[in-house]
């Protein structure tokens, strides 16, 4: 059987989980459990990184042993995971006796054979980040990273001959141009390294919670030399396991770790003569109106509120609670750039996909099942055969998406088959057809809804596991394999129940009441706005819509916003008035053709930041399927005028 390994970073022990380091975890489960669809052997891991002068710190802070204090954070993680559905093979913690014993072992080995020497550092250091830096790294005198304060540090130290590997690391990138993705963090490594790399400092002296040097006892690793042999910990680094686990299939990993990972790691492995991962993928952040989600702006989304709230508010078990976050997670925005969390699109998610299209479309299924059955006995019973092809060349397109980590891509291309499959229940009649005695074409529609149902339950098995198999519970359908999946009749095991509600719709008063524990938790605000509750639900009120001022603008000036594929950053012309918006439309119009035209603005929408951007305003557009058009008036109009 074919193996699969791939990992997530190892999460600070002193970091409570956030939004941010559940998703990345999220996407790695969704991985892992694709693969086994495939048919593979996976090896899933993720843990914490507990070793480090700051973990030391806050546990004296809170008047606890530093193992007794990593022992309890390190719980708290894994039992979020495990509520998470995370399908993990090992959750690994920094201070695992096995791990201790790969870092001494491979730490002795660089330094016996001339990779790591002694000498001293003088320089920066930033104690959040745990992370040496030049002084051209710092920002008005910060780190660039977390922007705090840095120390000026001088010590004796252990050294690992970085520079020694620049020609090789090179010549990798080179050789493997896909190595680490997306392209934009490789172009951004292979430029780091063309500018020359430095040896870099891998132990402390003033640090004594850590592993130590075996050859000093008065030193301990560098807690980022440690924390990356993690992988090779996991693979079984000393035994006979190593060479059948390793190298890493895909290391999963945040956008602001990448030189670690993308230049320390491989020198590091090279130097003890170790196959390479096969590929490394940064992902972006998950940020909160354009800001990137930290403690420090008060915008951190906590997941285990956001799903108990879910849970309790909503009216839905735990579990569901959990895919429904899953789903949010993993459908809202392209998986490797940045991504702005939203409440009410978490809400209208539920409402839209899972409430109205695949719950109301199991509904209806099994209601018209229990309702028809008597009259399509003795039927053949299978799916229609002019939607095989297309069912069939979808599972090959979702199979190249969740290959290629474009995992809203492929969930969209999955709801196209729940959009075909409710167009065919409002085309095809059924009830009419019951009417006339049609028995035959009968059977044929309810055959093909159960089977098109059962293919998306397989489909949306790596993003919703909990969500999967209820819904083959409710056809009585097994779980199937990727290459099992074939377009036949469900056979003889057919549903039983009349009906399984699996999101209920969700009301204006409970949208209220989780908008406002939502907003309670981040600013100690009340109730959400009824604009807000309104957008959530799909509803709106006359007096939604007086409020709405369209108008005419005029594009002056149009460009892409950085490290995004679907922003553009457009200056137009309102009246006498300019004003800057960002608008998601990048991947259907190319900025240069933009200039000149005209097109119809929200122009008192509330201004709000996009990467950085404040974006004063919104443009209106239509889409269907992959199509996108502006809208635009008619005849040439003066800039401002009021669209009624």
């Amino acid at each position: 059987m074919d193996r699969f390994f791939l990992t997530t970073a190892i999460y600070y022990i002193n970091d409570k989980p956030h939004l941010g380091s559940v998703s990345e975890t999220i996407a790695a489960d969704f991985i892992a459990r694709y693969q086994r669809k495939l048919g593979r052997e996976v090896l899933f891991s993720t843990g914490t990184d507990e070793h480090s002068q700051k973990v030391e710190r806050t546990a004296l802070a809170a008047g606890q042993p530093v193992e007794q204090y990593t022992a309890a954070a390190a719980a708290s993680w894994k039992a979020l995971f495990d509520r998470l559905a995370i399908s993990y093979s090992r959750f690994i913690r920094t201070t695992d006796a096995d791990h201790i014993k790969v870092v001494q072992e491979m730490f002795q080995k660089l330094y016996d054979q001339g990779d790591i020497y002694k000498g001293s550092y003088d320089g920066w250091y930033c104690l959040k980040d745990e992370a040496f830096l030049l002084e051209s790294d710092l920002v008005e005198g910060k780190c660039p990273h977390c922007g705090l304060e840095v120390q000026h540090v001088s010590e004796v130290n252990y050294f690992f001959r970085l520079s020694k590997y620049q020609d090789a690391l090179l010549a990798w990138y080179e050789q493997h141009p896909d190595f680490v993705q997306p392209p934009m963090r490789s172009n951004e490594l292979v430029n780091v390294m063309r500018g020359g790399l430095r040896d870099i400092s891998v132990s402390r002296s003033t640090v004594k919670w850590g592993v130590p040097v075996p050859f000093d006892t008065d030193q301990t690793v560098y807690v980022w030399f440690d924390a990356l042999i993690n992988y090779a910990t996991v693979a079984g680094y000393g035994t006979d396991r190593f060479a059948t686990d390793w190298p890493a299939d895909l290391h999963l990993i945040g956008k602001d770790i990448t030189r670690f990972h993308g230049i320390i790691w491989p020198a590091m492995l090279m130097a003890l003569n170790i196959p390479l991962p096969r590929h490394v993928f940064a992902h972006g952040f998950w940020n909160f109106e354009g800001e990137k989600m930290s403690k420090s702006l008060g915008n951190v989304v906590d997941p285990a509120a956001l799903i108990e709230n879910l849970s309790r508010l909503i009216g839905i078990d735990e579990p569901m609670a959990v895919d429904a976050l899953r789903y949010y997670l993993c459908r809202e925005g392209t998986y490797g750039l940045d991504v702005d969390f939203s409440s009410q699109r978490l809400l209208l998610r539920f409402n839209t996909d899972l409430a109205n299209d695949l719950g109301n479309l199991l509904n209806r299924t099994l209601n018209m099942y229990a309702k028809f059955r008597p009259q399509i006995e003795g039927q053949p019973f299978e799916p229609k055969a002019s939607l095989a092809e297309l069912f069939a060349t979808t599972l090959a397109s979702v199979s190249t998406d969740y290959s290629n980590l474009q995992f809203s891509a492929g969930l969209e291309k999955t709801w196209m088959l729940v959009n075909v499959l409710n167009k065919m229940i409002e085309d095809d009649k059924p009830w009419a057809l019951a009417k006339s005695g049609d028995a035959a074409g009968l059977a044929t529609h309810l055959a093909t809804l159960l089977t098109g149902l059962w293919y998306v339950a397989n489909l949306v098995e790596p993003c919703m596991p909990t969500v999967s198999d209820r819904l083959l519970g409710a056809i009585r359908r097994p779980q199937a394999a990727w290459s099992d999946l074939a377009w036949r009749g469900p056979g003889s095991d057919l549903p039983e129940e009349s009906s399984t509600v699996l999101f209920p719709r969700i009301q204006p008063d409970q949208l209220e009441d989780f908008l406002a524990a939502q907003t309670a938790r981040k600013t100690g605000g009340t109730t959400a706005a009824p604009s807000a509750v309104a957008e959530a639900s799909g509803l709106i009120t006359i007096d939604d819509v007086s409020k709405v001022q369209l108008r005419v603008a005029t594009i002056l000036e149009a460009e892409r916003v950085p490290e995004t594929d679907k922003l553009i950053k457009l200056r137009v012309k309102v009246g006498s008035e300019e004003r800057t918006i960002v608008a998601g439309i990048g991947k259907h119009y190319d900025p240069g053709v933009l200039v000149g035209k005209q097109i119809v603005i929200v122009a008192n929408l509330q201004p709000r930041k996009l990467k950085g951007i404040t974006s004063q305003g919104m443009l209106l557009a239509a889409s269907v399927g992959d199509e996108m058009a502006l809208l635009a008036p008619m005849a040439v109009l003066p800039d401002g005028a009021e669209v009624h």
